[in-house]
């Protein structure tokens, strides 16, 4: 799930009201402007005409609406209520510096972890943000480790770190296939089921040729599920439904990071899948991760 809200180092805030509204496309505007036409129709009809015009013209005015709410997408209703997030990137590091430049590292005198100093790099901030779609969750730092993975020293780390989780926690025992999401961490996924000895394998959301999985695998088996952070859990869980309904045996899940202002562990639990995470986040965890950076840049 990745849950990584910015894919680039700083995006630039939405403006007034009116440069919000004019990146919405015309097609998904088109109901509700049909649907407010509708409305003082119905008023003017009402008016002028008869009761009866006057309702079917109400109602046309709502099913339009009804119609504009299912097919606009949350993210443009988002957009046009509150205006294009902000994201301000926190390090002043340029976030493609190998690790070991950084001086932020435990092995080069520094305070942090190799996987914290990638997290530092790859860290956005944003007053009252959120993640989830069916449900919200408030948190305002957000790791972006899909762009982490595009930096190979970056995605090594990321990756021995995955790995080793695994293989300390996990009975890989007859597991042949490593799963994770499509629009997940493709390149931690695919790189981590190899070092493993194991078939990547991507879940889609939508079927595409008429197939939800992406792989070249046999018959279907013991399978373990994986991204890169977790926090409102309706991705995996999504993924899991899936795998299970293509056959296969499920049970466990693994992340690099869980966000725990979200609901992940209780959501896969409810599906009977534990979810195994090498490190637990949360606003106040990363204030302190960069403070200690901070401290430790400034030398």
């Amino acid at each position: 799930m990745s849950t990584n809200s910015s894919s680039g180092r700083d995006v630039k805030p939405g403006g007034s009201w009116a440069e919000s509204f004019s990146r919405i496309p015309a097609a998904v505007l088109q109901p509700f402007s049909l649907s407010a036409t509708a409305l003082v129709a119905a008023v003017f009809l009402g008016i002028f005409v008869s009761t009866i015009t006057a309702v079917i013209a109400l109602v046309l005015s709502v099913l339009l609406l009804v119609v504009g709410l299912i097919a606009t997408p949350r993210e443009a209703v988002g957009q046009l209520v509150s205006g294009a997030q902000q994201f301000n990137a926190v390090s002043d590091i340029e976030s493609d510096t190998p690790v070991s430049s950084t001086r932020l590292t435990q092995g080069h005198g520094g305070s942090l972890t190799a996987l914290e100093t990638v997290c530092f790099l790859h860290l956005y901030e944003r007053e009252g943000g959120h993640v989830g779609r069916t449900r919200t969750f408030s948190m305002n730092y957000f790791v972006d480790l899909m762009s982490a993975a595009l930096v190979s020293d970056h995605l090594d780390i990321m990756v021995g770190e995955l790995v080793g989780h695994i293989r300390r926690v996990a009975d890989l025992s007859g597991i042949g296939v490593l799963a994770g999401p499509k629009r997940g961490n493709a390149l931690l996924i695919a790189k981590s089921a190899y070092q493993l000895g194991m078939t990547p394998m991507f879940i889609k959301e939508k079927p595409l040729f008429g197939k939800r999985l992406e792989g070249v695998d046999g018959d279907p088996g013991r399978a373990i599920i994986v991204d890169d952070i977790s926090s409102d859990g309706e991705l995996l869980a999504n993924c899991t439904e899936t795998m299970r309904d293509c056959g296969y045996e499920v049970q466990d899940a693994y992340v690099l990071i869980d966000r725990t202002e979200g609901d992940s562990v209780e959501r896969l639990a409810e599906l009977g899948i534990a979810l195994h995470s090498l490190v637990d986040l949360d606003d106040h965890k990363i204030r302190g991760l960069v403070s200690r950076a901070r401290q430790r840049s400034a030398w």
